[in-house]
């Protein structure tokens, strides 16, 4: 008797956001003012190790997400983040990282594949208006083609001299991922998506956040400090790595928090209550 088995797939249902298709275009009266300001963008942090910088996001008190690719010392030490300044030698709440963690298939299928770390924090940042966590989009989200980003970096040293070492804020289009394989085929992974900039409007690092309605969508990548063409930049998606922020956030605040401190105790349940909605 030969019997058949019928193996399903499961289908991913993703949710799109915007929820209603938009096509944006980059005219000059559309682009918002290029240099920003921690009042603007309260969660975007500078990590600093070595005579190394790179940007990232703060989503706990004491947890920051970054990419991998800005971790380049396999084990940075005295590393430290600093919160809530317009540039990177201004004044702002300062605090040293007690570990790295590294996705642990960085580089798997690409050297940009899996481009994600969490970083713990020595203490908790103090919560200002110029200093604020950002909310991480759901998993099994995906960003309509067109959508506009609003993404921030530091100003790197090539750059001209008024935007060198202040933030900056660049707006990206999402784009089909079959338009930048031509120049990115090799790094385009299910771990990430593709953006358009004007290089007028570059930034200096990578790791910057990228944000729609207030919600944390991506991280830079690779490509966003290019001032030749094709001004294609690849982001990571925070979507696809929601469960993977929220479990080895919990980890970390586990290992460093003291139990009986309600406040860390409240982060670590409100991310099991999320673990456990998704």
């Amino acid at each position: 008797m030969i019997v058949l088995y019928t193996l399903l797939a499961t289908v991913t249902s993703y949710r799109f956001l915007p929820q209603e298709s938009l096509q944006v275009s980059l005219t000059t009266d559309a682009l918002r003012k290029y240099i920003s300001s921690s009042a603007e963008s309260p969660y975007h942090v500078l990590i600093v190790y070595s005579s190394l910088y790179c940007s990232g996001a703060l989503v706990r008190s004491k947890v920051v997400v970054t990419v991998a690719s800005c971790m380049t010392v396999k084990e940075p030490k005295n590393a430290v983040v600093k919160i809530g300044s317009d540039t990177i030698v201004g004044y702002g709440q300062i605090i040293p990282v007690v570990e790295v963690k590294i996705h642990e298939y960085f580089k798997h299928l690409s050297s940009m594949d899996n481009d994600i770390a969490v970083l713990c924090l020595k203490h908790d940042v103090n919560l200002l208006p110029t200093a604020k966590k950002v909310i991480i989009v759901e998993s099994e989200v995906a960003l309509r083609i067109g959508t506009t980003l609003q993404v921030t970096g530091w100003g790197g040293p090539k750059m001209p001299g008024k935007f060198a070492n202040v933030l900056l804020r660049s707006e990206m289009v999402v784009l089909n991922k079959s338009h930048c394989q031509k120049h990115y085929k090799h790094l385009l992974t299910s771990s990430n998506f593709c953006v358009k900039y004007q290089p007028e409007r570059r930034l200096g690092d990578n790791g910057g956040p990228a944000v729609l309605n207030e919600l944390l969508v991506g991280l830079v990548s690779f490509g966003a400090t290019n001032i030749k063409e094709p001004h294609v930049a690849v982001l990571t998606n925070v979507s696809y790595f929601h469960r993977w922020i929220l479990l080895n956030s919990s980890r970390l605040l586990k290992k460093y928090c003291i139990p009986k401190h309600d406040k860390d105790e409240k982060e670590i349940q409100d991310i099991h209550h999320q673990q456990d909605v998704a």
